[in-house]
């Protein structure tokens, strides 16, 4: 074997006696190196302990590669979601304390002051008179001392004291009658403005009431507008209230509510307009209010009456709904 010296990295390496004489590349560093020939070789002397320890200082030492963690996973919200989840928080709170302290006392109770007035007068119909006065009583409570601005309101308060007083004194009449009572003796509520069928149509009456927001509402009506195009129409309703009319010979109710409609866009016939379910333009800017007088005739109720105020505009009109008043009681036409 022949001991070579690379002329540019300094390491020794052997190759064998039959590369003697020509260039080959150094294993260490791949520089070309010239293999001596035999008769140049000539036994190097073994380098002692100290020049090995030289050869080794002179020698950069060769950096330790720091090993990469991974990264540590993240555990936890982050914070741009722990701040965007207080900020919600907040605003949450602060809408709900302006809306349960606010003076919109009148708009989030009309509606159970409503039903209890009208659960009231299905009681006393069917001469509950205790769970009628706790009705009257359970309005009268809730509104206290307050100032009251809504007059549908005010006319649920006169309501309930007339019903409250009412039904004391036919509850005290009735506790005061005799044990057993003749068949010929009518019921406390059956006069002649109350008909013993009343209590019946009473509380078909009110349950038709409850219905009639979305009776209307799922009722829509084609018409053709100024221009001849056809489109449809649709009423929303709200603040349904009813009351009883004692001033006559007839039993009567008095049915007030509020609506709006809308319309859709024109279209020029009406197969189209019935397939258009897209109300997004206001027929009139302004709320209609409604009046309407039922009477019961002959076991079934009539309008007698039918009243519209829609701020001067001339839209909506009473005969845009009357139809839907009539279907949606079960009342019929008035007789001639």
């Amino acid at each position: 074997m022949i001991r070579v010296s690379c002329a540019k990295c300094g390491e020794i390496f052997e190759i064998g006696e039959e590369f003697a004489g020509l260039t080959e590349f150094c294993p260490f560093c791949g520089a070309l190196c010239d293999i001596p020939s035999l008769e140049d070789q000539q036994p190097q002397p073994a380098a002692d302990e100290s020049q090995l320890i030289a050869i080794a200082e002179a020698e950069p030492p060769v950096p330790t590669p720091t090993p990469i963690e991974p990264p540590s996973p993240v555990r936890g919200i982050p914070s741009p979601i722990w701040w965007t989840l207080i900020i919600g928080g907040v605003t949450f709170f602060i809408a709900a304390c302006f809306f349960l302290f606010s003076d919109n006392w009148e708009m989030r109770n009309i509606q159970s002051l409503n039903d209890a007035t009208n659960r009231g007068d299905v009681l006393m119909a069917d001469e509950d008179f205790t769970g009628a006065a706790d009705q009257y009583r359970f309005v009268l409570d809730a509104v206290g001392s307050r100032e009251i601005q809504s007059i549908y309101i005010r006319q649920l308060i006169d309501r309930a004291r007339r019903g409250e007083g009412l039904a004391k004194a036919r509850e005290s009449q009735a506790q005061n009658l005799p044990q057993s009572t003749p068949a010929s003796v009518p019921s406390a509520n059956q006069t002649s403005a109350s008909p013993p069928d009343f209590h019946e149509t009473l509380k078909a009456f009110q349950r038709d009431s409850e219905a009639f927001p979305l009776f209307v509402r799922n009722h829509t009506m084609d018409f053709q507008d100024d221009d001849g195009h056809w489109r449809r129409r649709q009423f929303t309703v709200w603040d349904v209230t009813y009351e009883r009319q004692t001033d006559s010979e007839r039993p009567r109710i008095q049915l007030l509510y509020s609506l709006a409609s809308r319309i859709t866009e024109p279209h020029d016939n009406r197969h189209e307009a019935d397939n258009d379910s897209n109300f997004m333009n206001d027929e009139s800017p302004k709320t209609a209010h409604c009046q309407t007088l039922f009477e019961l005739f002959a076991g079934q109720w009539i309008v007698l009456h039918h009243e519209v105020d829609t701020g001067g505009t001339t839209r909506p009109s009473s005969q845009d709904f009357y139809e839907l008043e009539r279907q949606a009681f079960h009342a019929a036409v008035i007789p001639q």
